[in-house]
């Protein structure tokens, strides 16, 4: 795919939107893109309405970006899978060792769908990937048998097979140097999930944790259901790439994973070493925090709900924040800003035990008498668990800005491929790990170990591990 935009202080936009190949651009759309091209031009600032203009102007984006948001207006409740699961009898270490096994399967599913992704229409991936997530939420939705959620789960991590060419068919229609910013609008679409989980907070003590978890699961699969049509009515097809026909299926898949690997290395130097020990902190925590806050903590599932609410709530804004950020300043800097909080995330939950509020009681049981159950907003597990869940979603904003303003314009499916991997297999290691120290060590010693992590990584995140934005692509360093 042509560039769209490189730099806009020469006045050379013009003619590369023009060059823009029009099959993949209607005429309102290439029009739409030279109008915000020269605006853009004209205003070297590029103000944030230029900018949303320019990001808006191609149909695919749009269309791709409103069905992303019903899925992010479900996607928090998989925060509470694992309470769902021990309210239906599963033990830590049985939740654990199911993770662990999808996630290896995922890692698998997602190496086969970086090959895929690239010579597959990707338009088509993309319609596949929704009604996958579509089966997945009506299986946990209807099912309460252990085997059904087991097939779920499975499902689940093979959706990864077509998530690489979806995700690739999106970002070939993100303008490179916009890309913080379209990728935040994206996640921000999570503010959807207020509405969730404010219906969520209403059903639950009425009709109990897990029907009302079943019952949002759902309404969830059936909404995924009409937007698995509207992908299919109004994308536009991507181009494929053809395989190399003189070498076997086989070989070729071999020669192109690696090929891609060694794009990613050079295109992202230090990025992967950071994201190797951040995917098992990320794991252990997700494993841990919310049974940790639920039966160490004794803080219950309202309580829980008004957690997920305030990360919605608090995320929107930051994401917006930190997307123009990564795009003006620079990646490091907004990282630092980022990750700076986890290391404190960390420490309070091995704290709160020992302080549970951090206002006078007074005040918490005032608080607790006149709005049952908005104490919690006093705790310390409501503060770290806010804070750390806030942070992780616009850590990976950060990371997949990094990647996209570095990112190949060939291969793109299988270099996002291999980088999920080795994401997902690191992340593997956490749940069976994470349920293993619940089951014969002390909880807080989890996050013990989370804490040493992190500090890790914000070491290595100071001393300029994530390494810089490259100025141009740098794929014909590798054979």
């Amino acid at each position: 795919m042509a560039e769209l935009v490189q730099e806009t202080i020469d006045g050379k936009d013009k003619e590369k939107l023009r060059d823009y190949p029009e099959e993949k651009l209607g005429e309102d759309a290439r029009v739409k893109r030279e109008e915000s091209a020269e605006q853009l031009i004209v205003e070297p600032e590029k103000s944030l309405r230029a900018s949303i203009k320019f990001i808006f102007a191609g149909r695919n984006y749009s269309i791709y970006l409103a069905t992303a948001w019903v899925y992010n207006a479900f996607a928090y409740m998989g925060s509470f899978f694992n309470l769902y699961l021990r309210a239906m009898g599963w033990d830590f270490l049985l939740i654990g060792t199911v993770f662990s096994i999808t996630a290896v399967l995922a890692s698998t599913t997602r190496l086969l769908g970086g090959y895929v992704g690239d010579l597959a229409d990707r338009k088509k991936l993309s319609v596949i990937a929704m009604f996958m997530m579509a089966g997945y939420y009506l299986i946990i939705g209807i099912f309460t048998d252990a085997f059904f959620i087991f097939i779920g789960l499975i499902l689940l991590s093979s959706f990864d097979i077509v998530k690489s060419g979806s995700s690739a068919y999106i970002m070939e229609n993100i303008p490179r140097e916009h890309s913080g910013l379209a990728l935040s609008l994206f996640t921000a679409g999570r503010i959807l999930g207020i509405g969730t989980l404010l219906i969520f907070g209403i059903l639950s003590p009425v009709i109990g944790f897990p029907e009302s978890f079943r019952l949002i699961y759902l309404a969830g699969g059936i909404l995924f259901l009409f937007c698995t049509v509207i992908r299919a009515r109004f994308l536009t097809s991507s181009v494929t790439k053809k395989r190399n026909t003189e070498r076997s299926v086989f070989r070729d898949f071999i020669v192109e994973n690696r090929r891609a690997a060694k794009l990613l290395v050079v295109s992202v130097p230090g990025l992967l070493s950071v994201v190797v020990i951040d995917s098992i902190s990320d794991s252990l925590f997700k494993f841990g925090a919310l049974i940790y806050a639920n039966e160490v903590l004794m803080i219950d599932i309202s309580g829980i709900n008004l957690m997920l609410l305030a990360t919605l709530i608090l995320s929107v804004p930051l994401l917006l924040k930190i997307g123009r950020l990564s795009d003006k300043r620079g990646i490091k800097r907004a990282a630092l800003l980022t990750y700076g909080m986890m290391p404190v995330s960390a420490a309070l939950l091995i704290i709160a035990p020992i302080i549970p509020i951090w206002v006078p009681e007074s005040w918490y049981l005032m608080i607790e008498n006149t709005v049952p159950g908005f104490g919690v907003l006093f705790t310390t597990a409501f503060v770290a668990i806010v804070m750390k869940f806030t942070n992780d979603t616009i850590w990976w904003l950060v990371v997949l800005s990094l990647i996209r303003k570095n990112l190949p314009t060939q291969d793109t499916a299988k270099i996002l491929s291999i980088f999920w991997v080795v994401v997902y297999i690191c992340s593997s290691i956490g749940p069976i790990l994470a349920g293993a120290m619940f089951t014969y060590l002390e909880p807080n010693v989890l996050f013990m170990v989370i804490l040493v992590l992190n500090l890790i990584i914000l070491i290595a995140i100071g001393s300029g591990r994530l390494g810089e934005n490259q100025k141009e692509n740098r794929q014909e360093d590798v054979g």
